[in-house]
């Protein structure tokens, strides 16, 4: 099996780069025709291969204990790569009567097919609205992907003590893998975030056989789910519950060599770098690009059809992040078994600084949005005031401390003046 995910992957790379001598560039679409399931289905893949083009970057297809396994990479010219070929290459005769163009455009007119769709690097920046158009993303749908990810990642990370050191080695091939795992599970959750405020977007040309718009917003429900997907998969600290055995092998490499710096901490801070990956998840929601978006799509979609929207995201969002206030059940909780866990209370943190930014226009957003943070603020204010009152509830040190922290920066903030820049 090792040989077999070598030689593919080796396989695919000669093709990638010959398709590049050839004057193919990426389409990073590639990967996004066929579901996962058809992917690992090898009666599905013999002919065609599991992408439609190979000038896609794509992740090794490693699928999780119990799943369909199948190629480990779609070593297979696909039909986007035909197409362009074809387009490039065939020879049309220059004494035709009509010329070359009516030609090409015959070719060219074939981009309405769903498995020619492309997008390329110009496509794919940061801050590119379609959620299809990815490197090394797999399938047809993100959020199936990402899933795949957290299982495959959920069955290895307990393994990773017993296999990783080998006998007489040192223990930072432990920490190496720790980080390769986490990498992997918060970049499948970031395709994920994409749909919020996300765009599928088409380059196919008015007239075009079968051609989409240009622009379609992201379903709402699609959107909806994406953001459940990430409630429970990164903004939950259920994920990230390891073992104290596992923390305690996290060693790094004693290596020390001009232009091989060491880590800042020698032992591994769990903490900064699970919070990390929950600040690149809410920086995505929150960017002023996909908040705007959302306000955009709003106009885009139908008035007698769903639509998600900026108000949605915000409620969904505080209710995710801050569920401990309207869930902590009645009892005496303790610093050891507090009510709010210390991640939960770092990401809360984060996400009431992110509101009063936005609240305060410190953060670019539209009038809509800093009323909307506002108003968040007010009701957690509300919910945090109720929890530390509760009758029945003996709240920790830590929880105690953290909700009136937080409730004094989130008045502070509703009580601060307002700067404008003319009457």
């Amino acid at each position: 099996e090792k040989e077999k995910l070598v030689v593919q992957g080796l396989k695919l790379v000669a093709m990638h780069e010959g398709g590049h001598t050839l004057g193919l560039r990426h389409n990073f679409k590639g990967s996004s025709l066929r579901s996962l399931a058809d992917f690992n289905d090898l009666t599905k893949t013999a002919q065609q291969g599991g992408t439609t083009s190979v000038m896609d970057y794509v992740p090794a297809n490693v699928m999780p204990k119990g799943r369909p396994q199948g190629d480990y990479y779609t070593a297979k010219l696909g039909p986007y790569d035909i197409w362009a070929i074809q387009y490039g290459y065939t020879p049309i005769s220059a004494s035709s009567p009509a010329g070359e163009l009516p030609e090409l455009q015959k070719i060219a007119g074939r981009s309405g097919e769903p498995e020619l769709a492309y997008a390329t690097d110009e496509d794919t920046q940061p801050n590119d609205p379609d959620p299809l158009s990815n490197r090394f993303d797999l399938g047809s749908d993100p959020l199936e992907f990402a899933k795949t990810r957290a299982e495959l990642v959920a069955q290895l990370m307990p393994q990773i003590v017993e296999r990783m050191p080998p006998g007489g080695k040192g223990y930072e091939r432990v920490r190496q893998a720790f980080g390769v795992l986490l990498s992997a599970h918060g970049k499948a959750m970031m395709f994920a975030a994409r749909l919020v405020g996300g765009l599928h977007t088409s380059r196919s040309h008015r007239g075009d056989a079968n051609a989409l718009p240009p622009y379609r917003v992201v379903e709402a429900q699609k959107q909806r789910d994406a953001l459940a997907l990430l409630a429970a998969q990164m903004f939950s600290a259920q994920p990230f519950q390891f073992p104290p055995e596992l923390l305690n092998q996290l060693v790094p490499t004693k290596w020390n060599h001009w232009g091989s710096d060491g880590p800042d901490r020698e032992d591994y801070a769990i903490h900064d770098v699970i919070l990390l990956w929950q600040n690149r998840a809410l920086g995505q929601l929150l960017d002023p690009l996909t908040l705007e978006r959302i306000r955009d799509g709003e106009l885009k979609v139908p008035a007698d059809q769903d639509a998600f929207t900026q108000a949605e995201l915000l409620d969904r969002l505080s209710g995710a992040i801050l569920s401990e206030l309207a869930t902590t059940q009645p009892g005496q909780y303790t610093a050891r078994k507090p009510a709010i866990g210390s991640m939960r209370r770092a990401l809360q943190r984060e996400y009431v600084a992110d509101l009063g930014n936005l609240s305060l226009g410190t953060a670019r957003s539209t009038g809509d949005v800093q009323a909307l943070a506002a108003a968040q603020l007010r009701t957690i204010d509300g919910r945090i005031n109720a929890l530390l009152t509760k009758a029945d509830v003996t709240l920790d040190p830590y929880t105690v401390a953290h909700l009136g922290d937080l409730q004094a920066r989130i008045r502070k903030v509703l009580d601060a003046g307002l700067d404008l820049a003319r009457p």
